[in-house]
């Protein structure tokens, strides 16, 4: 039996490769004329994190995320993933596909986006792969790797460098 794909889950880190993998995330959902998702875990206690929101909100520094509430970052990242997702479903000669919902949300990457893509009706997640070294592998963690290892649904990943 070949497998339907009607809803995908997308997960993003905001890195300067994230308007990569949606357009590819974008592209699948409009082949299949599928649902997409879009989630985006910020990691707890960060430095990174916020600089990662910084640069993809536009902000000068990382005090102004520190000025900002929960719900006032959560609603930013949301609106601009929304537009981000609407721009590439415009390039589409015609637009198939249906943005369902976008999701912030804060703990840890891995583990959320396992919850989701547990709990939720999703066919496959689409996300980057950064190709770190040993060193920062090890530091950091992998989020993809675990969910390459772990993850219910099929998982196809986007290298960030073209």
């Amino acid at each position: 039996m070949i497998p339907r794909i009607s809803y995908i889950l997308y997960a993003t880190d905001l890195s300067q490769g994230a308007r990569r993998t949606m357009a590819h995330a974008v592209a699948l959902a409009d082949a299949f004329e599928a649902s997409l998702t879009v989630i985006h875990v910020i990691k707890e206690a960060s430095a990174n994190a916020e600089l990662l929101i910084s640069a993809f909100l536009g902000y000068s520094n990382s005090e102004e995320i520190k000025e900002k509430t929960g719900g006032q970052i959560t609603g930013e990242i949301r609106e601009s993933l929304e537009q981000m997702c609407n721009e590439l479903g415009s390039q589409l000669s015609s637009c198939r596909f249906y943005l369902a919902d976008v999701i912030v949300e804060f703990g840890s990457p891995q583990e959320m986006i396992m919850k989701h893509a547990q709990s939720g009706s999703y066919d496959i997640l689409v996300m980057g792969r950064h190709d770190y070294g040993i060193i920062e592998t090890i530091m950091t963690g992998h989020s993809t790797k675990g969910l390459l290892k772990n993850c219910p649904i099929p998982v196809m990943t986007v290298p960030q460098k073209e």
